[in-house]
């Protein structure tokens, strides 16, 4: 028997649903805060991805799915959404043909090689926002905002956000210098993985998992020390933009994130209790002012998050109901009345109703059988005694009452029924007004 890759997983249809659920929401808070949908390709050349992502980083020393297609080039496929963001704006030079700052949302498919775990697959989707051509710290504090919103309205709100800043290039370079002063001593109490950041990036032995609780880390020197008077100004407007919102935020010095991009502002949200096991970020995001140069386009400030949709579906709230349902089923009797509910349901369907019939039941046991599986609202029932009056018998499984229409009101009965198909409403006749 064939079986799923390692890491992946399907999708069967409740959870399809939840995860529509969650995109619908995320579509529709975007759109508020003025975001763009953009889409890109899931393939993109090794240069991109290891350029931009940072040879240095875990991500692309160990998890990045790369191979050499069959016209001989380097390919990978995106671990991550925003250097192929980015690409995208500098091809079609977004940049002049839009105004800025250009702000974006994506969805998608990404793939890392990483050890499965609870919420945390090797084929993952991820939703991402970047804002881009702009060097406001408002904005940095108005993206977390947004990341905010996105959970609240989701109605996860048990979590605080890591926040961090890397200060500009002269405070990065004094950090820097600062950090392989202090390690160039230790590195025989650090991991293998730290000794070769010692290397390439020093910040981020900071971000070593295996020495987390290591007194070598913990004593480290602190970024706060070396940051210059702009970035510390910068900060604390970001701060207090987060604090006029009330939005909770631990200072975290600790905090340098994974890839080699980010600059400034740096965040995660992360969730107060252990829903996730161990880790517990839910998001995480940053500023990235010179990516865009880095890839060849013009410097443009930028800053951006995305999180794994995987995640989320792990805490959403369970009290929502995701499973199967159905506004009506049709149930003919007799070969004529088959026919006739046939075009029935096109007009109802195309009309917006979900309806449905089911062609092989050959007893109306079956056919009830089919409704109790669909969880539908009504059941419509016409036989040779209906078809010959050009009516329908319908029964409602709400209200547990049953009635006998007119085709010809068989629209205008739906319509005032859809306005009030709320299940709080048990005694309501259907024209309360109450939409669901």
């Amino acid at each position: 028997m064939f079986t799923k890759v390692k890491g992946t997983y399907d999708l069967l249809p409740k959870d399809a649903k939840k995860l529509s659920h969650i995109e619908n929401y995320l579509k529709e808070v975007a759109s508020l805060y003025g975001y763009q949908e953009i889409r890109v390709p899931i393939l993109a050349s090794s240069d991109l991805i290891h350029r931009s992502t940072g040879e240095s980083s875990d991500i692309v020393s160990k998890e990045t799915y790369d191979f050499i297609d069959r016209g001989d080039r380097p390919m990978t496929l995106r671990p991550e959404g925003t250097a192929p963001v980015i690409r995208a704006i500098i091809e079609n030079k977004m940049y002049a043909n839009y105004p800025l700052p250009l702000k974006l949302f994506y969805y998608g498919d990404m793939f890392r090689y990483e050890r499965p775990q609870k919420g945390r697959f090797r084929e993952f989707r991820q939703f991402g926002v970047e804002v881009v051509g702009t060097n406001s710290p408002y904005m940095d504090a108005e993206v977390i905002t947004l990341a905010s919103t996105i959970f609240n309205s989701l109605r996860i709100n048990n979590y605080y956000v890591r926040l961090n800043t890397l200060g500009d290039d002269e405070s990065r370079t004094n950090y820097r210098n600062a950090l392989k002063e202090y390690f160039k001593d230790k590195l025989d109490s650090l991991c293998a993985d730290c000794k070769r950041r010692y290397e390439t990036n020093p910040l981020r032995i900071l971000d070593c998992k295996a020495d987390k609780d290591n007194e070598v880390l913990l004593n480290a020197p602190k970024i706060s020390d070396y940051l210059s008077d702009n970035s510390k100004a910068e900060f604390e407007l970001v701060k207090s933009y987060l604090d006029t919102l009330k939005i909770p935020y631990v200072i975290d010095e600790q905090l340098v994130r994974g890839l080699d991009y980010y600059t400034n502002t740096i965040f995660e949200f992360v969730l107060k209790d252990n829903t996730l096991g161990q880790s517990g970020t839910i998001c995480a995001g940053g500023r990235y002012n010179k990516l865009t140069k880095d890839l060849d386009g013009p410097e443009l400030g930028s800053i951006g998050f995305a999180f794994g949709l995987e995640r989320l579906m792990e805490i959403i709230d369970e009290r929502v109901d995701y499973s199967h349902k159905l506004f009506c089923q049709l149930i003919p009797i007799g070969l004529n009345a088959k026919i006739n509910m046939i075009k029935l349901m096109q007009i109802l369907r195309v009309s917006g109703f979900s309806c449905d019939m089911n062609y092989e039941a050959n007893s109306l046991k079956g056919h009830f059988k089919s409704s109790e599986n669909n969880n539908v609202r009504f059941i419509l029932i016409q036989g040779d005694e209906e078809l010959a009056t050009h009516s329908i018998k319908i029964k409602d499984k709400i209200q547990n009452t049953e009635e006998i229409i007119s085709e010809e009101d068989l629209m205008d009965y739906m319509i005032k029924r859809l306005r009030c198909s709320n299940k709080s409403c048990e005694n309501c006749e259907g024209d309360c007004g109450n939409e669901n």
